[in-house]
């Protein structure tokens, strides 16, 4: 684990300015993905806030609620508890039920939609061995009855968290504290995943 200090206290005044208003205004750090994204936007942040915004966020056959919870598990199964309490708690603001991380190690007693426990099978094969994954594999989740366009975006879900949770446990990525985990996530299920455009310049 790296925790970068230019994250900290390398962004340009007008970022820094709008950071600190987030943390005066919410009495809670600025979440370590937002520092991340609008630190060097034309490297990193613009394109990557755009995909986001555009899987998470845009036309799908699963609900927000349901993708975010897809998003919790990817990361559980990334080990990223980073990432885990911020989407878990988004979730849990979604589907009105908690969402942690006990809830996503014995989600088979959850009672969860078919379809989506189909989907956590397949994440959880593909994170043991991806190179293991056969047509039998996406034939059971079609039988649960989720469409190629779901099963599609399920696996752009997976590709963002992929990436993001590997950024946030090597950068040492954190909230700090429950509620700082708790008041990113509103943040999120308020606004989505659209900063500033300002911010990505």
């Amino acid at each position: 684990m790296l925790r970068l200090a230019i994250l900290e206290r390398g962004h340009s005044w007008p970022k820094r300015l709008f950071l600190g208003a987030i943390e005066g205004i919410s009495r809670v750090r600025a979440d370590d993905v937002l520092r991340m994204s609008i630190y060097r936007p034309r490297f990193f942040g613009h394109a990557w806030m755009r995909l986001v915004q555009s899987i998470l966020r845009g036309p799908s056959p699963w609900s927000p609620a349901e993708r975010e919870l897809i998003a919790a598990m990817v990361s559980r199964l990334n080990a990223c508890p980073f990432c885990v309490g911020i989407h878990g708690a988004e979730a849990t603001m979604w589907l009105m039920r908690a969402v942690d991380t006990a809830m996503l190690e014995n989600w088979r007693g959850a009672g969860l939609d078919p379809r989506i426990a189909a989907v956590f099978e397949l994440l959880e094969k593909r994170a043991a061995d991806p190179d293991a994954l056969a047509p039998d594999d996406i034939d059971r989740v079609r039988a649960a009855g989720v469409s190629d366009q779901a099963i599609s975006d399920v696996f752009y879900i997976a590709f963002i968290f992929d990436l993001i949770n590997r950024l946030a446990n090597s950068f040492g990525f954190t909230s700090e504290t429950e509620e700082g985990t708790r008041k990113s996530a509103a943040v999120l299920h308020r606004f989505g995943y659209r900063p500033p455009g300002l911010l990505l310049r």
